[in-house]
């Protein structure tokens, strides 16, 4: 890019400069070692124009207003970006946001134009949300509608954002590795490979005909970005610990060093040698029309077996008519799959070409079945014991009743 070009000459330039005053000037004290020189940073916002940028999407009104730019929620409109004129690949981005009102919005990077769409573009978003999941900072991957890395795993990130008053933002995107912070809390740690490069963007999100989103807006100031930053520009040690893989059957560095590891279900039959400690199992499915199955997993709990299922059907095709307990992500005929991390919101079941991620989350005291993001099932950790199986490990079987059920990135982490 243009920018990168003039970034490489400026460093080179200041160089020769360094060497120049180091060597001939005996005196020039003031010379800060290249190793200790402050990184380029660019400024994206000048603080009085939108030079360097356009609207691609949206009617929302963009304006600039002491120093910061607004961008205020409209009826009628889809999603509003107003888009960098350069586009970036490795970086490190900060900027301070301000919320007014109940509307979502966000701010797009490594994005695309995505003409025809309601939202006109595609890429990851780090999502500003004032409603009550509190999802600020997490990864949303708009024009596909896929929440990457939602926060509802985080609470120590879903109380850092504060509504109405300016709030700290920062986004690395390094390679496949994502990762965010809302107010210096560590938030998303994403790895994945969708995107590589694209533009900066602020979104107005689009809004219905409440009369509470009326008046919203949102505001940006202190927009800047270091673009291919060096190992030490980066906050490695202050990453959040939780992590969303993404990558197709592959097992990321950071997800290793958190004890992640992919494991072999394509006989439909698997035992994974983990402990009788806490665990959690990940895997993507995906469904066609007729997809029915059931996901079941075994495992030892103080001598006895534990054992409970996961109900995998195309609820989209098949849903109509069936009890809430034998529905996608539910322990059949036990406990109904619920979305239990937005109330008031449906479950997320993706059909046709898209993949589901199915986690199972098993913790002291409870088990968890995880879909798409969030929980839709919480009981109390084997809460019947069936005698003991002999079986060492925790066994999974995936039975598929009628249909095709597609797996891939099926993984586990187990506590030492």
């Amino acid at each position: 890019m243009i920018n990168s070009i003039r970034l490489a000459k400026a460093s080179s330039l200041s160089r020769l400069g360094t060497l120049a005053c180091a060597f001939v000037l005996a005196g020039c004290s003031h010379v800060i070692p290249q190793s200790q020189a402050p990184s380029p940073w660019i400024e994206l916002f000048d603080g009085e124009t939108l030079n360097g940028w356009t609207q691609v999407n949206g009617d929302a009104p963009y304006v600039v207003l002491d120093g910061v730019i607004r961008g205020t929620n409209v009826l009628d409109s889809p999603n509003s970006f107003l888009a960098s004129d350069e586009v970036y690949s490795d970086f490190v981005l900060e900027f301070e946001s301000r919320s007014i009102g109940e509307a979502n919005s966000g701010v797009q990077f490594r994005t695309e134009l995505a003409p025809g769409t309601w939202s006109g573009v595609v890429g990851y978003q780090l999502d500003i949300d004032p409603s009550p999941r509190k999802w600020t900072g997490g990864i949303y991957h708009e024009g596909v509608h896929v929440w990457r890395h939602s926060m509802a795993r985080n609470p120590a990130c879903q109380a850092a954002y504060k509504h109405g008053e300016w709030n700290t933002y920062r986004i690395e995107a390094v390679g496949p590795v994502i990762t965010t912070w809302v107010n210096d809390i560590p938030c998303a740690h994403m790895v994945g490979d969708h995107h590589h490069t694209g533009f900066v963007a602020l979104q107005v999100h689009a809004i219905n005909e409440e009369e509470k989103y009326r008046g919203s807006f949102t505001e940006w100031r202190k927009v800047r970005l270091l673009n291919t930053p060096e190992t030490n520009d980066l906050w490695l040690t202050k990453r959040a610990d939780l992590i969303e893989g993404w990558l197709d059957n592959q097992i990321s560095d950071s997800e290793t060093k958190m004890g992640w590891r992919l494991f072999d279900i394509s006989n439909e039959s698997t035992t994974l040698g983990v402990g009788s400690g806490d665990f959690e199992i990940v895997m993507d499915v995906r469904l066609d029309n007729d997809a029915d199955g059931l996901l079941e997993y075994d495992f030892a709990e103080s001598g006895d077996a534990c054992s409970g299922s996961y109900k995998i059907l195309n609820d989209v095709s098949l849903g109509e008519g069936r009890s809430p307990s034998s529905l996608m992500g539910s322990y059949p005929d036990k406990y109904a799959a619920e979305n239990l991390s937005e109330p008031g919101r449906p479950k997320r079941v993706y059909s046709s070409e898209r993949w589901n991620r199915v986690r199972i989350v098993v913790d002291e005291d409870r088990i968890q079945h995880w879909l798409n993001s969030v929980k839709v099932v919480d009981y109390p950790r084997c809460e019947t014991a069936m005698a003991p199986t002999g079986a060492a490990g925790v066994i999974l079987r995936l039975a598929t009743q009628n249909g095709q059920i597609e797996t891939r990135n099926a993984k586990v982490r187990a506590d030492p």
